[in-house]
């Protein structure tokens, strides 16, 4: 299974994971830990999230209000977003 990440779901990986690094150097560590840790649950089960906007499905940040936005595209999980749960919802629909 290959990951394609979009550019803007690893800007906000990278800005989620200095937030909490910056409140706390452990902290930034476990929310990159976290959000490892999803990728490959995804990797391993990628068709289990239920779809949730056409074909977009997610999977939540363990600890953290984060989730993992993809959708599936025969053998590539196309990673669009991780998604600030607080924020306005759909912000990254564009980029389906």
């Amino acid at each position: 299974m290959k990951i394609q990440w979009h550019d803007k779901a690893v800007a906000e990986l990278e800005d989620a994971a200095l937030y909490y690094g910056d409140i706390d150097e452990v902290l930034g560590e476990r929310f990159a830990t976290a959000a490892e840790v999803a990728v490959a649950e995804l990797k391993a089960r990628p068709v289990q999230p239920r779809k949730f906007e056409g074909e977009a499905r997610k999977v939540r940040l363990k600890r953290f209000p984060y989730a993992v936005i993809y959708w599936l595209e025969k053998d590539t999980l196309h990673l669009v977003s991780v998604m600030d749960l607080q924020r306005e919802p759909g912000y990254w629909k564009h980029r389906l």
